[in-house]
């Protein structure tokens, strides 16, 4: 099983078991989910389902949203990776409140971005977001990825993004 690179300050790695009570206490927060399909926070069951279905998701396609933890901790923080969409595998992450306005949702998607590009040998990536997720865009757009469109969603409007790695140019950590 191969990772996206380390960086300085975060490092990712695959699901275990005990994430379920850290990634439950992000997936609940408000805040958290509010751009989150209806914004709603989860039940501890569908936690328990997302580690299942990206545990699942690394097994058979090589990749998926990983655990993401900060090395000065050893906390989980969040995940940031990829989910096999059956066309173009799409870029996602979530990170808990307090790790927010530090650049790690950039850092860990570039590192995503070159694992992609260098290590799984990808040519495109997509990424989805509410338009109304100026941060998520911020991040999006960083890495280099353009608009396509965009759509309606349960009464909220949702952007599709892509890029073509290949071309890509390394996104500033």
């Amino acid at each position: 099983m191969s990772l996206p690179p380390n960086s300085e300050r975060i490092m990712f790695r695959a699901w275990h078991d005990d994430d379920v009570a850290a990634l439950h206490a992000i997936n609940s927060d408000p805040q958290v989910m509010r751009f989150v399909a209806d914004g709603q926070g989860w039940p501890i069951s569908r936690t328990q389902q997302f580690i299942k279905a990206a545990s699942d998701m690394l097994e058979q396609s090589g990749f998926c949203q990983w655990a993401l933890i900060d090395k000065s901790s050893g906390c989980l923080i969040g995940f940031c990776g990829l989910v096999d969409t059956g066309d173009v595998p799409e870029i996602g992450w979530r990170l808990a409140r307090d790790y927010w306005g530090r650049g790690l949702a950039t850092e860990a998607a570039a590192a995503v971005f070159d694992h992609a590009r260098d290590t799984l040998g990808l040519s495109r990536v997509m990424a989805t977001v509410q338009t109304e997720n100026a941060a998520s865009v911020r991040v999006i757009e960083k890495l280099g990825m353009t608009r396509d469109r965009t759509f309606q969603r349960d009464g909220r409007e949702v952007a599709v993004y892509s890029c073509c790695l290949a071309s890509s140019v390394r996104p500033p950590r």
